[in-house]
């Protein structure tokens, strides 16, 4: 909705009020999210993590308040569809299912004409695709409600050609449905899209009253946009929107240093960057973020770039580059670098509780996975070729048990090697890649 507003055709007044409506939309959403994560907004000593039994009053309260402003953001034929569809919405309390569902196929009709309204059905179906591949990483739910890598391969190999093949999504999502799976909620989209709403608020209005309005309780996750009538400012190709040879983009907060693709929004937002940094990327990092990185990387958590995280880096490194990885350094020195570690840790969050030992155990076994090529499945088959016994797999979060690593160990020996555990060595013999 805010997104149609910043380009709808409507006056400053307008403006205004749907500047001043999103803001006041945001508030009703803030106790919805918190009941969502566990988390009690009422604060209630010893009841902090009680469920809210609130939910679904302050879920009607949110969803009258978005059709409210849908009601002003949408062009009018389509607020006119929005009414009639959405059946006794003067009367009844509006069911958000069903409002949620009214707005997508107005989007979804807009896309075939070209309207603006079709943005909204395109994007929301892309963040429902990113929302499945996120969901294996942080799903706790028992079999055969859990969802697993194994069942988003298919989605992810999709979604990795980066064709916006949206007809191959919704096909792979309705199938993932039809198994009775369901997606889960992951904090971080709701941080970006409250960084993208913060962003989107310059752009409805510039109004000194309705523009702090429409950002409360909003992440500052962007830059202001550059603008395009004021004093000359110089933006270089590629610089992404950032000034070149002087000038700024953006006052006040909105001056926060633009993130790198994979930048948690909390070192933008001013936390102690992690000690010791080599690269400009390794700058950008923040201590609580770096910290999720070493616990990944089965390092203590030190907070800095020292030597037990350098030695692990390299580790991983060597494992994401086989079989080049004799370039393989100990530095976070790209985006693309980042990117790897960040992907690596929404599967394996932690490094003990996974049954890792060590860097290149974790790179290895996350990029199989992301590639569609799992690790337990070519295990098992080096195991059965070597007449050895297959153990069962680990249940999640768990992927190398006690009986795993002995399996390990036995086929090591049988390539003529030592120890149980994964190594540069014993993945070349039991998977060569050419």
């Amino acid at each position: 909705m805010a997104r149609i507003a910043s380009v709808s055709a409507k006056n400053e007044s307008d403006r205004q009020l749907l500047a001043i409506r999103i803001g006041a939309l945001t508030k009703r959403f803030q106790p919805i999210y918190a009941c969502a994560f566990d988390t009690n907004p009422l604060g209630v000593p010893g009841a902090e993590n009680d469920p809210c039994f609130y939910y679904d009053s302050a879920m009607v309260d949110y969803s009258t308040g978005l059709f409210d402003l849908a009601m002003i953001a949408l062009p009018v034929e389509d607020a006119r569809r929005l009414v009639t569809t959405v059946t006794g919405s003067f009367v009844n309390p509006i069911n958000i299912a069903d409002l949620l569902s009214t707005l997508l196929q107005i989007g979804k009709d807009a896309l075939r004409y070209g309207r603006v309204v079709g943005a909204l059905y395109r994007d929301t179906v892309e963040l429902e695709v990113q929302l499945w591949l996120a969901t294996p990483a942080i799903d706790n739910r028992p079999p055969p409600f859990q969802v697993t890598e194994a069942h988003v391969a298919a989605l992810r190999e999709i979604y990795s050609r980066r064709n916006d093949d949206m007809a191959a999504w919704l096909a792979a999502m309705a199938a993932l449905r039809g198994q009775g799976l369901e997606p889960m909620p992951q904090r971080r989209f709701f941080v970006e899209l409250g960084g993208l709403m913060n962003y989107l608020c310059n752009l409805i209005t510039k109004d000194p009253a309705a523009l702090p309005q429409c950002k409360a309780g909003l992440p500052k996750t962007l830059p202001a946009p550059a603008a395009v009538l004021g004093p000359s400012v110089s933006i270089g190709l590629g610089s992404t929107g950032r000034p070149v040879g002087g000038g700024q983009l953006g006052t006040g907060a909105d001056t926060a240093k633009f993130n790198r693709p994979g930048q948690p929004a909390d070192n933008a937002a001013g936390q102690t960057p992690m000690t010791n940094p080599m690269t400009a990327v390794e700058k950008t990092i923040a201590v609580a973020d770096g910290k999720k990185l070493q616990r990944m990387l089965c390092v203590p958590q030190s907070g800095g770039f020292d030597a037990a995280t350098r030695e692990q880096l390299k580790n991983f490194n060597r494992a994401v580059l086989f079989p080049a990885d004799s370039k393989a350094g100990d530095l976070i020195a790209t985006d693309a670098s980042l990117q790897k570690l960040r992907d690596a840790q929404r599967l394996f969050p932690d490094c003990t509780k996974a049954g890792f030992r060590n860097g290149f155990e974790v790179g290895l076994v996350a990029r199989l996975e992301f590639a569609g090529t799992p690790m337990r499945p070519m295990l098992n088959k080096a195991l059965a070729v070597a007449g050895l016994d297959v153990p069962s797999a680990p249940a999640a979060p768990v992927v190398i048990d006690k009986q795993t690593r002995t399996a390990i160990g036995s086929l090591a020996g049988k390539f003529g090697l030592a120890g149980t555990d994964i190594t540069r060595e014993l993945y070349a013999k039991m998977n060569p890649e050419r």
